[in-house]
Parts: structure tokens; sequence; C-alpha cells
């Protein structure tokens, strides 16, 4: 596919060939003792190293007959920054160092790309950031989980920089060249007293003008240094074993830090005691304000990472508790029993006389989420997820996701799998013996006594002996049903124009219609692209066309319940809007009849009791269905909505629990009575579903957690865990209590 991934690699064959191709060009005019200029040969070599590339685009245009390309103009823009880009500049290289060392020339023009490029690693293993640019290595965006790319602008200003800086130092080999005695190229003379005064100046001033960019690289955004980032994270909080560093202006409030660093300390003290070990020095978390300022600074936008060998961690701003820190904490953590230089599961192995190296990459970031293992983000534990995978026919062979091919697989089900492999291989054999294996990089027969295909049976087994409801599978159906990224229709442009049109869906619907009807058409088998396009349509006043759009992937056979249910959701808020109300409450009976989650049947359940009487309609109608389809309202007005219909409903437990909702995690002690009433109170008509007081008890939790009545906290806790049979819902509750007993220890 003619995109970025092709392009890079593309560009790291151009970096030698282009600094071979200038040594050749000038070492042919000196044979064929022939007169030509530094210019005159650096224009020429690039020549020679473009064409050799034409091929290789060709090929991939070609392919296009073969491999969706969903925008050609973006691929030709990767081609034009990567490859072409760096044969620019490596020829300009190569040029000069045959120029300046006759004899020696081509060995040093090699050497400057892998200098380059091991200097970029280096930033990249001493810096905070993941992404990375280079003049021959061009540049690396980071985790692949963040798959939305397209040529940006400050991609295009480095590759400006970059001429500057090749056309510096042609400028002062012009001026300091000498016409050869016998022809062929110049020889350069380096007494600047003999340069002509108008090179000598031209030459200045690139030298000038680069040196001031280079100097400026982290305002441009090339190099973000860790003194860079902590000038813009200016606010610090520490503990004994945490730093902590946020943004000072709009940023979080004095309240939110002390959570955040109880939760990390909390979390902390989780893991030295899960893992018996912990890190020799303390741990630097970053908290930036929102992912698009974290994607800017660092390279990483939804997708958090840590560095272990520098024990920093870099993640946005979540609402307390966060559920994936724990994750992130844990590569620091393994770091102590990792390689020494990298702290992760990484060893240098022998064939022979032959040393390869060894990355277990399902190691890991299994043993992180083993780590993680005891607080599951659903309800479904990750064993459970695991075998739904299974079920489901969409795993891969251990052998396969446990080494370096971990990144070539689908990220949810890689992760997932590995996840619950390694927790498998502690519950069986111990901490001790999973330390051993992570710092051996996956040699389980000399650590285990067994080989990985023994492990990998009993690990089956036991994943078939877990419980899977119906609604599980369903859920996890549409949860591991992407291919990995080289696999999807144009990842990265169709991610890309997602985002794009998820941006534009309110102020510029129009164009938003535009953006998704391209990608449906090159990815029309994706469902949740339809459905975005359908809410587009709604959004711009086509209610027909989104109705119509809306039916016709609502007869899709092959539909996962998810998808039906968010379908089936988005009709029933463009009928409420019609003012359709029968055709609202049988969209919202499909909605529940689909729904894999309690989220999504609470929401269907409230909608339902909105559209019971005028009263209902008018005020939690409102809230939940919005003043137009976007669905969105001002909080002050929606809040106070919610309080007229628990007034006017004062038989319905639904109004104190949604108010206390509103509350819980505004002002938890407002909360507390609302939620006591909801929870606690005696409605003869209409007392809370299942689904409404299951979350009712948990927002009770952190409200009373964050109030500091920790009594009340562990009451409710415990009789969520009393009333609930999903494995998932006891783990979570052993966690929360878990950290109820760590706040009362430390008071």
């Amino acid at each position: 596919l003619l995109g970025y991934d092709f392009s890079f690699a593309m560009g790291l064959l151009a970096a030698l060939a282009s600094v071979d191709i200038g040594c050749g060009t000038v070492a042919a005019a000196r044979r064929a003792q022939r007169r030509a200029g530094v210019f005159r040969l650096a224009g020429e070599a690039a020549a020679w190293t473009l064409g050799i590339f034409v091929v290789p685009l060709v090929f991939s245009l070609l392919n296009a007959l073969r491999v969706r390309n969903c925008n050609l103009a973006n691929g030709l823009g990767f081609f034009l920054l990567l490859p072409i880009a760096t044969a620019v500049y490596g020829s300009g290289a190569g040029v000069l160092c045959q120029l300046m060392l006759p004899r020696r020339g081509r060995a040093v023009a090699f050497a400057l790309p892998v200098l380059s490029i091991l200097w970029t690693l280096g930033r990249l293993y001493v810096d905070p950031p993941v992404f990375a640019y280079d003049p021959f290595g061009g540049y690396f965006p980071g985790p692949i989980y963040d798959e939305a790319l397209r040529p940006s602008a400050t991609f295009f200003c480095f590759r400006l920089c970059n001429l500057v800086w090749i056309g510096a130092g042609l400028a002062i080999a012009w001026a300091a060249s000498r016409p050869a005695a016998e022809g062929g190229p110049p020889s350069l003379g380096f007494d600047i007293r003999r340069w002509p005064r108008g090179r000598a100046a031209a030459a200045a001033i690139l030298v000038t003008l680069g040196i001031g960019l280079f100097a400026e690289r982290a305002t441009l955004g090339f190099h973000i240094g860790r003194a860079d980032l902590t000038r813009i994270l200016d606010g610090e909080r520490r503990s004994a074993r945490i730093i902590l560093r946020y943004a000072t202006t709009g940023g979080p409030s004095a309240a939110d830090l002390d959570l955040t660093m109880e939760d990390l300390d909390f979390r902390y003290d989780q893991l030295r005691n899960f893992f018996q070990a912990e890190p020799a020095q303390a741990i630097t978390v970053y908290q930036f304000a929102n992912a698009d300022q974290k994607k800017e600074l660092v390279g990483a936008g939804g997708t958090l990472y840590a560095k272990p060998w520098t024990r920093e961690i870099f993640v946005q701003g979540e609402q307390f508790p966060s559920r994936r820190l724990r994750h992130e904490m844990a590569h620091v953590f393994a770091a102590s029993f990792g390689d020494p230089m990298f702290g992760v599961a990484f060893r240098i192995r022998w064939k022979g006389p032959i040393p390869y190296p060894c990355l277990a990459s399902g190691l890991i970031e299994g043993i992180a989420e083993a780590a993680d293992f005891t607080d599951p983000d659903g309800a479904s534990t990750t064993h459970q997820e695991a075998a739904a995978i299974t079920a489901d026919g969409r795993d891969v062979p251990l052998a396969a996701l446990m080494g370096a091919g971990f990144s070539t697989q689908s990220g949810p089900r890689a992760y997932t799998l590995a996840g619950s492999f390694t927790r498998y291989l502690l519950d069986t054999r111990g901490a001790e013996r999973l330390k051993q294996i992570y710092r051996s990089a996956g040699d389980f027969p000399g650590v285990y006594g067994t080989p990985l295909s023994t492990l990998e049976s009993e690990w089956r087994a036991f994943l078939w002996r877990q419980p899977l409801s119906g609604e599980q599978r369903a859920r996890a159906r549409e949860q591991f049903r992407r291919p990995a990224i080289f696999k999807k229709v144009c990842a990265r442009e169709q991610a890309a124009r997602v985002t794009q049109a998820r941006a534009l869906m309110t102020s510029a619907p129009k164009r938003a219609i535009r953006v998704l009807e391209e990608a449906c058409r090159d990815d029309p088998t994706e469902p949740n692209l339809q459905v975005d396009l359908a809410q587009a349509f709604a959004i711009s006043g086509d209610s027909a066309r989104a109705l119509s759009l809306l039916g016709t992937v609502a007869r899709d056979a092959d539909l996962t319940a998810p998808v039906r249910a968010r379908a089936a959701g988005l009709t029933a808020s463009i009928q409420f809007h019609l003012g359709d109300f029968d055709n609202t409450r049988a969209a919202l009976r499909d909605v529940l009849g689909a729904a894999t989650d309690e989220a999504e049947r609470r929401q269907a359940t409230a909608k339902l009791r909105a559209l019971d009487d005028e009263p209902a309609r008018r005020t939690l109608g409102r809230v939940l269905f919005g003043d137009d389809i976007n669905g969105a309202l001002d909080p002050v007005l929606a809040f106070s909505l919610l309080t007229d219909f628990a007034r006017v409903h004062p038989e319905d437990a639904l109004g104190p629990y949604l108010v206390g909702r509103q509350l819980a995690f505004r002002d938890p002690p407002s909360a507390m009575p609302h939620l006591r009433a909801a929870c606690e109170g005696s409605f003869a008509g209409r007392a809370l579903l299942t689904d409404f007081r299951r979350e009712c008890l948990r927002m009770t939790m952190w409200a009373a957690f964050r109030s500091g009545d920790l009594g009340r906290a562990a009451a409710a806790a415990r009789t969520l865990g009393s009333e609930s049979s999903e494995d998932a819902e006891k783990l979570r509750v052993g966690d929360f209590l878990e950290r109820i007993a760590w706040r009362q220890a430390k008071q």
C-alpha cells in the first residue's frame, strides 16, 4: 500500500542508496575529468537516486489494483516526505563526503545515516517522546495503536529544515571549491580568507539559519526534551515513591491531585506486593490535559505508555479512579527483573557463534495485564474474554504471540490472550518463576521444564472451563472483531477520516458526510462507518436518508449485537426528534434486545421511562435525547431538568438516582442523600431495576469513599458483591475493599 509504512521502508533504503550514489557521482566525474560544480554534482546525484525509486513507486501504484488505496494523494505525500526527501538530503551528503575525503569518502558517507539513526534511537531511549524525526530515517510516529496518520505540517517543516541544513553544507563546499588543475570536480580549500565574498556570505546566511532552526527544534516540534516537557508540565507533586508532573494552568484541582497521588501510591503498594520487588527510585508520572496535547508533545495520543528504563509513565488526565494506571506502572516494576538496558523481557541468544536478539513482547504486555487482572473493565474477566476469543475462532498460537510477533497481531486480542496466559502462569506456578520467565525473555523449557506448547494446552483447557454468557460472547465478538492494523483496509487513512468526521459532525455535518461517504466506499463491509454516516445525515437534517441507511444496517445478518444496539439507539433518537414516540419505543426495545452490557440497558430503559408521560418527556426526555440529534445539553440545564423530573415524579427511584449520578463525581457529599434515597428508599411505584441498583451501589461506593465515609463505602461494596453473580464485578469489589483497607491503614 502506498502509504506511510511502505514509504518509511523505502526511506531507509534511500538513506543508504543516496549517500552511495552521491559518492559515486563525484567519483565518476573525477574519473572522466569532467568539470562540474558542487551544486551540479548534488543535483545529478539526487536525480540518479530519485531514478531508482521510480520502479518501487510504479509497483506500489500498480498494487493499488489489488490492494485498495484510500488516499493516493496522502500516499504520494508520504513518498515525497520519506524516500524522496531522504534521497535529496543523502545524495548531497554523499557528494560532500567524497569531495572532502576522496579516499575515505564512501566509508564516511555510509557511516552518516547509520550514526544519524543511532543518534535518533539514542534520543528515543533517553528523552520522553516516542516519536522521532531524522534526516535519514524520516519520521517514526510512535505506537502503532494510534492508527490515524497523515502527512503533517510539522513533518513538512522538518523536511524544509533538512534542505536548509544540506544547503548550508553544500554552500560551504561551494565557497571553498577551487577548480581542479587537470579537470574534474573541484577541490576544497578551507582558508576562509580566500573564499569569494559572495559565496562566503551565502554560506554564512545558510549556516546561521540552519543553526537557528536546530536550536528551535523543540519549538518547531521536532525534538521535545525532558526540560521542554518539564517547562510545559510545570506543576509537581511528590511522595516517597511517586513524582507527578502536570500543567498548573487550567490543570487539575488540588482535590483531584490529592486523589491522583493517593491512587498512584495505592497501586504502587499493590504492585510491590504482587511482584515482591520494586523500582530502585521514584516513578515519574507525566499527566497531560488530554490525548491531543499528549500526541503533540510525546507522540502517543490515545495510547498510554511507560519507559521502564527511565521509570517514567505518560498518561492523560482521567476521572478518578484511573482504569489504566496500574498497567503502565507494572511495566516500571517489571524493569527490576527485566534486562539491564531496557528493563523488559529481552535477551541476546546465540545460534553457534551468531548472536540474535530475542524480544518477548507478549510477556512484556502480558505481565502488565496480569498485574491489572483484579480491576477488569466491563462485565468479563480477562480469562473470560480470552475464552470468548478462542470460542469465536479468533485466537492465535502462543508461539506467534509471546515473542516479537505480538505487534503484528490485533492489539485487543493480543493484549487479552497474553494477559490471560501470563495470569494463568502466575496463579498455577507462582510469581518467582514468572519473574524468571520474564528475565529469560521466554525460555519456557529452561524456567518451567515444560515447552510452551504443553503450557498452552493446559491454559486452553482452563479457558474452556470459563463460564461464558451469551452477552459476554456477543460483546467479545464485536470487541475483538477487527484485524491487526496491517490487515485492515487503509487502516491509517480510515482512522484519520473517522477522527476528522467526528470533529466536523456538529460544526460542518455536510463535510463530515463527504468524508464518511469516502470511508464507506473504501470499506463497505464496516458497519460502524455506516452508522457514523447515518448520524451525520441526521445531524444535517436528512432524517429520511439516515433512517433508510440504518434500516439497511439492521438487515445485515452478520451484524454484531453491540453495533445492532448502536444503530437502534440512533434510530430511536431520530424518531424522538421527529415526534414519532411509538417508533421511538420500538427502536429502544430493539436496543434492549441487542444490548450486551449494563450501560446500554440502563440508557435504553431510562429513555423508555422518559416516553411514559408528557412531564417526563419535557424533563428526562430532553436530558437523554437532547434538543437535537447531537444529544448534547448544557450540564447546568441538564441538572435542573433532572431535579424537576425527581420533583414531579416523587414515586420513582430513578429521579434521585439520576440527580445523585450528576453529583457523584462533582460534589460527593451532596450526592450521598440522593444515592441513599435511590438505593435504600422505599418506592411503592417504581423501585430501581437491577441494572440501576447495581450502578447506584457503585456510585455510592465511590462517592462515600471520596467523602471519607469508608464504612458506608465498604458496606455498599459488599452489598454489590453479594448481589452480583459476575466474576468481573466480584474482582472489582475485592479491589475496592483492598483500597479502603489501604487508606485505613495509612490513616
